[in-house]
Parts: structure tokens; C-alpha cells; sequence
């Protein structure tokens, strides 16, 4: 309920509310009308409140703060650290950090994207659905042996995964289903765009190029922008990758954070342990070139990666001793198709989650309709 004017006691207080209320909204780059849209609040009331002209109840103030991605409490005084508030993915993907790469078409694919990925992140908090990337927090890159870095988040990482050892198989659900990241595909207008890792609040959304068409590949790029959102990317946050893919050289030989990011894909889908397992403990006087040729087709065979990547990875794990030899063997890798780790779907995350929680009557026909696009009854039949 609205309150009357304030008396003159309230006045400093009432004004600092709303001086509160407005830096929060400007932080999230939203305009009045758009909160009072998603709060159910009058713009008029809003305007009113942040100008210390008027007080809110305190159910107005429990649905901006909701509608801002924050506590209750967040416009009260209060001992709590401050908390940042995400950007409006429109205003994150205008902002200076987001790659000139990207055209207005990729941007408006984004925009539509971390609106899903919203969506996405509400309807697993109703399922319950883990969110393992929680815990980590962007930290900047050791200059020196970055990889080592990539290593071991890649083995915490692996810690809380039901695979714990062994090849991971389709590792975008398994993005989905265990970190609450969205994963969709998108033509890239820059060929040289592979992946884009998104975050705003507790949307996170990574979208990978629809050209990356050798499955191995694509494999690499999901566990390289994973990294991203682990280490990389803050609340409000977007980070492009581009490259050529078809270069031997690309995955290792990078800035820190892309090495990190590089070394903690290829530990994520080769741990260590079970390479050795797979391969055996690694010769103290190394191996031939054909014999280290060999071990890199039977070690990418078994877990699903390029002949470049595992390269690379078995010399970092000192199976291959000389840089030279990896070069050597890059000079005519293995080109036999990988496939059967990932599985093509039927649908795309929002869906299946969308259907999950309408069969589970978590959702109404008509939330479900609208966050499909189309009635649940429609999709189920195509």
C-alpha cells in the first residue's frame, strides 16, 4: 500500500530510499517505465519514491527489489554488503566490453537468448536443478603457467560431477542440467566468432557457433567458454571468442586467460587420471613420433577431442616430451571423424525445461505458452 507524505523526521531517510532505489535501476541500465513494467509498480510512484516526494509499502519495495535481482532488505539500512546488480542484457550487450565482431544480428540473438537464459535460470530454481558454477568467481590469470591454472579448476570441477573420470558425453546438457547454463547455436555473421559466453545475474548463456560442425570441436569450444563462465565473466558480463579454428597453433598459444580457459577444457574432458588409465603411466624417456602420434589418435579417439588439443594436452602431461615433436605432429594431424559423444536433441534447453516443469504442473499452460513461443501441445507434435 502506498504511503502519505513523509513528515520532516522522514524527509533525509525517505530521500535516501529513493536516492537507493534510483542508483540500483541506473546500475541495471533499465528506464522507469521498463521496472515498473516487470515490478507491477506505477512509473508514476516510482518517479515519486526515487525524487523522496512519496513512500512505498512494503510490498511495492519487495517487488522492485525482486524485479531488480535483489534482497528485500536491499533499500533499507542495513549492515549487509552492497550487492551489484546485473545488467538489463539489452544495456550489457551495448556496453563497451562486447566484441566489435559481433553484428546487430548476433547482438539481437543474444539479447533473445539471455532472455531465455532468465527464464531458464527461474524454471530450474524451480526443479531444483544444481548450479555448480556458484561457488567460483572470476580471478585473473597467472601470467606464467596460466594452464596450470585451467588444470586444477578443471579438477575441482570434475570433483563435483556424477562422471567423475572418464569421456564426458554430452556435455551441453550436461551444462544445462548441472551448472544452469544455457546452451544454443547461432550462425555468427564473423566466421571467425566459434562461442560467446553470456552472463547477466543468474542468466548465463553460452552460444556456440552453428558452423562448428566437426564434433570434436565443438566439444572443446562448450568446455572453453564453461571456463569463461567459471573465472572470466563477472554478474554482468560477455566475453567473444574468435579465432581459426583450423590452425594448429590457436587453442595453446593465446593471452593467459585463454590458455587457462584452453588447459581447463581439455583437463574437463581428459582427466588426468584417466588418461593414464587409458594410455598408461607416460614413458620417463618419451616417445618417438610415431609412437607419440599413436597415443595422441588412441587418447582423442577414447575421449572426443582434436588431434590439436590432445596434442598439446599430452605434452603438457609430459607424455610428450619436446614442443618440437608436438609441432611435428601438427603438421599432419589426424583428420578421422569423432562422433557419438553428444547427442543431437529434440529440443533446445528452454524447451525441455519449459516441459518439464508443465508436466510436473509447476507452470501454468499459459506460462508455458509463453515462454515457448506456442502452446506445449504444438511442440510435443513436431
Amino acid at each position: 500500500m502506498t504511503q502519505g507524505p513523509p513528515t520532516d523526521d522522514a524527509s533525509d531517510a525517505l530521500r535516501e530510499l529513493g536516492r537507493r532505489l534510483s542508483r540500483r535501476r541506473k546500475e541495471a541500465g533499465l528506464e522507469v517505465e521498463a521496472l515498473a513494467a516487470r515490478a507491477r509498480v506505477s512509473a508514476h510512484l516510482i518517479r515519486t519514491f526515487e525524487q523522496g516526494e512519496q513512500a512505498l509499502g512494503l510490498s511495492a519495495l519487495t517487488r522492485l527489489a525482486s524485479a531488480l535481482g535483489l534482497a528485500p532488505t536491499a533499500f533499507f539500512h542495513t549492515s549487509a554488503p552492497v550487492e551489484q546488480v546485473p545488467l538489463e542484457p539489452a544495456a550489457l550487450l551495448k556496453g563497451s566490453a562486447v566484441s566489435a565482431s559481433l553484428s546487430d544480428v548476433d547482438r539481437a540473438f543474444l539479447l533473445e537468448g539471455l532472455r531465455q537464459a532468465r527464464a531458464f535460470s527461474l524454471l530450474g530454481a524451480l526443479r531444483q536443478v544444481p548450479r555448480l558454477a556458484e561457488p567460483f568467481h572470476p580471478e585473473p590469470p597467472p601470467t606464467k603457467n596460466a594452464h596450470q591454472a585451467g588444470y586444477a579448476c578443471a579438477r575441482r570441477v570434475r570433483a563435483l560431477l556424477p562422471e567423475r573420470q572418464g569421456p564426458l558425453r554430452n556435455l551441453g546438457r550436461l551444462l544445462e542440467s548441472h551448472f544452469d547454463v544455457l546452451v544454443l547455436r547461432h550462425a555468427f555473421t564473423n566466421p571467425a566468432v566459434h562461442g560467446v559466453s553470456c552472463r547477466s545475474g543468474n542468466a548465463r548463456l553460452i552460444v556456440i557457433h552453428s558452423e562448428l560442425t566437426r564434433e570434436p570441436v565443438r566439444r572443446f569450444v562448450l568446455a572453453h567458454e564453461l571456463a569463461h563462465q567459471l573465472l572470466d565473466l563477472s554478474e554482468s558480463d560477455v566475453q567473444t571468442d574468435e579465432g581459426r579454428l583450423d590452425s594448429s597453433r590457436f587453442w595453446m598459444e593465446n593471452p593467459p586467460a585463454e590458455k587457462r580457459a584452453n588447459a581447463f577444457a581439455a583437463m574437463l574432458l581428459a582427466p588426468e587420471e584417466a588418461v593414464t588409465q587409458s594410455l598408461g603411466a607416460a614413458k620417463p624417456e618419451g616417445y618417438g613420433l610415431k609412437e607419440a602420434r599413436e597415443l595422441v589418435i588412441r587418447a582423442r579417439t577414447h575421449f572426443g577431442l582434436s588431434f590439436s588439443a590432445m596434442a598439446w594436452h599430452l605434452y603438457n602431461l609430459r607424455y610428450i616430451r619436446e614442443r618440437e615433436t608436438v609441432e611435428a605432429l601438427l603438421m599432419a594431424p589426424d583428420e578421422a571423424v569423432l562422433e557419438g559423444f553428444e547427442d543431437d536433441t529434440r529440443f533446445t534447453g528452454i524447451e525441455r525445461r519449459a516441459l518439464d516443469a508443465h508436466a510436473h504442473e509447476l507452470i501454468s499452460s499459459s506460462r508455458a505458452r509463453e515462454l515457448l513461443g506456442r502452446p506445449v501441445e504444438d511442440l510435443l507434435a513436431t
